[in-house]
């Protein structure tokens, strides 16, 4: 089994111009203590979707069954995502706190790949 994951670590390093551990620098481990942090994890995780290509725009994303953004939007439902907690940072109001939301996505779609926000240790 070593030798299989071994070879398969080579050819992939190899075929990707790569060296290393084939799980290195993937995770970064920082304490979410303020809330404009917690915000921005938000817009860069609902926004992976758009950046990996899987949709092409944000009406895409509104109802992409896989991100949580389309939850937070009121199209898709997910037991474990508290959309209500997220909305209120945005307004009482659900539908207000629904458009400030996504408009502050939207405004997130330009900053593309943050490296303060992504695995690099």
């Amino acid at each position: 089994m070593r030798r299989l994951l071994t070879g398969h670590a080579v050819s992939f390093n190899l075929r990707h111009h790569r060296s290393g551990h084939l799980f290195q620098n993937r995770y970064k481990s920082i304490i979410c203590e303020e809330d404009p942090y917690l915000l921005e994890l938000v817009r860069y995780i609902h926004l992976n979707p758009l950046r990996a290509g899987l949709v092409n725009d944000l009406a895409e994303l509104d109802v992409y069954p896989w991100s949580g953004h389309a939850v937070l939007m009121g199209r898709r439902e997910m037991a474990e995502q508290n959309a209500t907690k997220v909305l209120a940072y945005f307004g009482k109001q659900t539908r207000a706190a629904r458009e400030k939301y996504r408009s502050f996505v939207a405004d997130g779609i330009s900053m593309g790949k943050r490296d303060d926000l992504w695995g690099v240790v």
